[in-house]
């Protein structure tokens, strides 16, 4: 068994598109001539494969299976090749899984007491199923002056917008913001921290 070739073997769903699986593999290692991925869903026979990419800046391979559907008691049956060789078998329930996209068109404005409000939307359309589910958020800030030194506001209400006083920050520095989330019947993973937004006061 070359289980030596596989590290922190991992799947995230955005519950919505895809499921992500990837894992850490030595630097030399080509994912898509050595590695296959098979799955297929737990209550069928029909099995898919999976090639997987070399991710780029990191000694990972990914691989994105695009499910169709989403449902809470779907659940995959994963296995695992390494040059033809079955390496070992697993599963992973999406809903169990999920890192939800990161919000977008994070926007600031500059409110009439001199305070900053960031404003954002939900990465999510009607279709969805975590379309205005119970959310939570995070924002963060920082200085270019000092960019070791970053705050971190949690939001625990579904409000997508969130108040900086001026008294939290240096005169004549330049900010940068971003928001990540987290679905609160969802919890496994937070988002990404979205694009920044800029600032200056």
């Amino acid at each position: 068994m070359a289980t030596e070739h596989v590290q922190e073997f991992a799947c995230f769903s955005d519950y919505d598109e895809k499921l992500v699986c990837h894992w850490k593999v030595p630097a030399q290692l080509n994912c898509s001539k050595e590695f296959l991925l098979y799955y297929r869903i737990e209550s069928s026979s029909q099995e898919c494969v999976c090639v997987p990419e070399n991710r780029e800046e990191s000694f990972e391979c990914t691989c994105t299976i695009y499910p169709g559907y989403f449902v809470s008691g779907l659940t995959y049956i994963l296995g695992l090749q390494f040059n033809r060789t079955s390496m070992w078998n697993s599963s992973v329930t999406p809903a169990q899984v999920v890192k939800p996209r990161a919000p977008k068109n994070l926007a600031v404005e500059k409110t009439e007491n001199g305070n900053f409000n960031l404003s954002w939307e939900e990465s999510y359309t009607a279709s969805s199923r975590l379309f205005e589910q119970p959310v939570v958020y995070e924002v963060k800030y920082w200085s270019r002056q000092r960019p070791g030194e970053v705050s971190v506001m949690p939001i625990n209400y579904q409000a997508k917008s969130f108040e900086i006083t001026a008294r939290s920050l240096q005169r004549g520095y330049d900010y940068t913001a971003s928001v990540r989330c987290k679905y609160i019947d969802y919890p496994a993973y937070w988002s990404d921290w979205s694009d920044g937004a800029e600032f200056h006061y």
